[in-house]
């Protein structure tokens, strides 16, 4: 049987409410016995820090560890022996990258920061080379994307990426979805062997089928992931988080 890749958003899709839990136990038990009959490679693509995912996969006691990992949205780094080693040319030129784009627009950043910390319902944070903005209610999260989004009109190499209440800015060029075509490249596997799952807007990116073949998103996505991927003809679970995205999986490729 052909070699798959199955790249996975995290929080809300595979870990869901339940923090005490097992994490996704049905997702690990398609995993495993997927694992007898072919090579599977597994990503998580997630907004966390390394350090933050390796401690909540410990938390859970996950079955098992990820060969790859796309951290805050747009670094790759590979898992080996519990530990993660950066794809330094990549991750290099990506820093690179981000200095110079933050560098050229910070005043663009300096106005977002004034513009946006009027509201109360608003935190601005430092993040990976820049700022970030956590916003309190969905009232201010919608008023923090109005802002954000008419300051950024006429910048297209700037996008925001927004997952719930946080907000990132980042390169138009670096996203899960040009992350996860980067390990495609270096595995030799295409769209037609990758499975790709995510429940929020910073998966958007990646759930395309140019990326892979087989999109899924479990019932708890937002609004904005349901349609594109039923746009997509992809699938959409009955069921939420872990469970789902083991739905998702045995749709399309079920065990023998």
């Amino acid at each position: 049987m052909k070699p798959l890749l199955i790249c996975t958003d995290f929080d809300g899709t595979l870990a869901g409410e339940n923090h005490a839990g097992p994490l996704a136990p049905d997702f690990f038990v398609w995993l495993e016995q997927s694992r007898r009959q072919r090579s599977v490679s597994w990503v998580v693509a997630t907004g966390r820090s390394w350090e933050s995912l390796r401690e909540v996969l410990a938390h859970h006691r996950s079955p098992a560890m990820p060969e790859w990992i796309v951290t805050v949205e747009r670094e790759i780094h590979q898992v080996k022996s519990g530990e993660a080693h950066s794809l330094e040319e990549w991750n290099r030129t990506c820093t690179e990258v981000h200095e110079s784009l933050f560098g050229r627009h910070g005043a663009i950043l300096e106005q977002i920061q004034k513009e946006v910390a009027s509201d109360d319902e608003v935190t601005v944070i430092p993040d990976v080379g820049a700022i970030g903005l956590v916003a309190g209610s969905q009232e201010s999260i919608d008023r923090t994307h109005q802002k954000v989004s008419r300051i950024l009109k006429d910048r297209p190499e700037i996008t925001t990426v927004r997952n719930g209440p946080y907000f990132r800015f980042a390169h138009a060029n670096y996203h899960k979805g040009s992350c996860l075509a980067q390990i495609q490249r270096i595995l030799d596997l295409g769209p037609e062997s990758t499975f790709i799952a995510g429940d929020n807007l910073n998966d958007l990116p990646m759930l395309r089928r140019e990326f892979g073949h087989h999109l899924a998103c479990p019932s708890n996505s937002v609004p904005e992931v349901l349609e594109a991927v039923r746009t997509q003809k992809g699938y959409v679970a009955s069921q939420e988080a872990g469970t789902g995205i083991a739905e998702a999986l045995r749709h399309f490729f079920p065990l023998s």
